[in-house]
């Protein structure tokens, strides 16, 4: 068996489709590539595709990831060539790379996100909400369950929130966030606190999740070993930005 970790985008309409959706077009696809997945064992053998963190709908991803177990060794050109080749409008596989065969799949080092929201209107009021979040030390979140309602606060999982203005008044917002199997808090939780009274003209609910971080002695980063500083640096900052917490 042969170990690959493909990272891929996933925008425009098919931000829609199901994170189940999205499983099913990658068999799909790589089925008709011709591309040898291997499978699972037991009664119900499945593909071994390991998504590294569901992508909720209406999301857009920008750096994606997924595990893929082939039971014949391809080329990493051929693999992502055979898939794009298949693939709809909005997904796309931007990169594919060999992985140990031993390396347990992303999905079980995930431990956070980055996001990003455009404001269409950053204002006095949204900075000031954003510093009481920084500020906070608890943020009481009620969140329903299958059978109950539970409150949690949501402040350990905010990692980072930086603001960055644009001179027509626009902004853009990235909140690093939680996920994984120790918790988390999503990005609808934050954007439901900045939607509040004034706020909510200001905002445009489009978000996108530009990557995932792992956690590795301590510290956080990207599959390509960026920590946060790192990636907001080299990607998008220029010495413009307003407030960063980290």
């Amino acid at each position: 068996m042969y170990h690959y970790l493909l990272t891929f985008s996933k925008a425009g309409d098919l931000r829609f489709i199901s994170h189940l959706d999205l499983l099913r077009t990658f068999i799909r696809s790589a089925r008709r590539a011709g591309i040898p997945a291997a499978y699972s064992k037991g009664y119900n053998p499945q593909p071994k595709f390991i998504f590294a963190a569901p992508l909720a709908v209406g999301i857009e991803g920008e750096n994606e990831y997924l595990d893929l177990y082939l039971r014949e060794a391809w080329e990493t050109d051929v693999i992502k060539e055979s898939l794009n080749r298949q693939f709809p409008d909005g997904l796309k596989v931007h990169k594919v790379s060999y992985v140990d065969l031993n390396r347990p799949p992303l999905s079980a080092m995930v431990s956070a996100a980055l996001y990003k929201v455009l404001l269409t209107n950053v204002t006095p009021s949204i900075e000031k909400t954003l510093l009481d979040i920084l500020n906070a030390e608890t943020i009481l979140l009620e969140r329903k369950g299958k059978k109950n309602k539970k409150t949690l606060n949501i402040r350990p999982y905010i990692f980072l929130l930086s603001l960055q203005k644009r001179e027509d008044g626009k902004g853009e917002l990235f909140m690093l966030l939680a996920t994984g199997n120790k918790g988390g808090v999503r990005p609808h939780e934050i954007m439901s606190i900045l939607l509040m009274g004034d706020n909510a003209g200001s905002i445009n609910t489009k978000i996108i999740r530009k990557d995932l971080f792992i956690l590795e002695n301590n510290r956080l980063k990207t599959p390509e070993g960026l920590s946060p500083l790192e990636y907001l640096e080299m990607r998008y900052y220029d010495g413009t930005k307003n407030y960063y917490q980290l």
